[in-house]
């Protein structure tokens, strides 16, 4: 099983500038459900838009709260 290993402290601020080699995991702050996140989901207006904008719209599909926070990293093999 691979563990996502997480940089912490680190936010590119925009979308468009995290790198494309980073691997993205949304997690639910609320219940601590967490899913990996594909930029290719994300619609074109929010392509280059903040990660404090897109994680306001981030809404969990286990307990519908909108507490969604972006965790930039890579899998740990």
């Amino acid at each position: 099983m691979a563990l996502f290993h997480e940089i912490k402290d680190w936010t590119p601020g925009y979308m468009n500038v995290a790198p494309a080699h980073l691997d993205i995991m949304a997690q639910c702050t609320a219940c601590g459900q967490e899913q990996e996140f594909s930029r290719d989901s994300l619609p074109n207006s929010l392509k280059h838009a903040l990660v404090e904008d897109v994680e306001r719209r981030l809404k969990c599909s286990t307990c519908g709260a909108r507490a969604g926070k972006l965790k930039f990293g890579y899998w740990l093999k």
